[in-house]
């Protein structure tokens, strides 16, 4: 039976206030699931370590292979820290890339943010001495035993090859990223990090 064109009327009616009641909470429900379609930011990429550890430079620059003065330019900055277990092969060069690639991104704030790559094997660095003279902003350093045994209970119990440390400009680790990370997803929680920070 054919509806008339009143009963159509009344029909789109009722689908219409229907639809007033159920789409808000739809909404509401979804942008609940994924509140960075409305703040803009996605959050942390990297893993936030809580309590962050504090290390001191004494621990972090106490065997240097770079000069002296770069281990100087490290203090009260943000540190993007490596470490190669061995020689600096893939994935260690690949780090060294990817992060050198994402300091100079912050433009402005490039001064605000140091690299340091921590060798457990000092000898390692020989090779490395082309790869400085196009990356004078690196610094390098020996990994003693008790700061290796800090940096791997802070970063789920082991380093992997290819994991990248934060550290704040107070010598406090605070995040660390796996060893896949997206070198952009780093940059904008060091670009949040940085906008929300008035030190360093």
């Amino acid at each position: 039976m054919a509806l008339t064109p009143t009963q159509r009327r009344n029909q789109r009616t009722i689908i219409i206030i229907v639809l007033i009641c159920i789409v808000p909470f739809g909404a509401a429900w979804y942008f609940a699931r994924h509140p960075h379609l409305v703040t803009g930011e996605l959050g942390n990429v990297g893993h936030l370590v809580s309590p962050a550890v504090p290390l001191s430079y004494g621990e972090l620059l106490g065997a240097p292979i770079t000069s002296q003065e770069s281990m100087e330019q490290l203090k009260g900055r943000w540190i993007v820290l490596s470490v190669a277990d061995g020689p600096c092969v893939e994935p260690c060069r690949q780090n060294l890339y990817k992060t050198r690639q994402m300091r100079l991104m912050l433009n402005k704030e490039i001064p605000r943010v140091r690299r340091l790559l921590l060798l457990t094997d000092p000898g390692a660095a020989g090779p490395l001495a082309d790869w400085l003279k196009q990356d004078e902003f690196l610094a390098m350093a020996g990994l003693a035993p008790s700061l290796r045994e800090k940096l791997e209970k802070a970063a789920g119990g082991s380093l992997q090859p290819g994991q990248i440390l934060l550290l704040d400009p107070l010598g406090n680790l605070m995040m660390y990223y796996d060893a896949d990370f997206d070198p952009y997803g780093v940059l904008k929680d060091l670009k949040h990090l940085l906008r929300a920070s008035q030190i360093g």
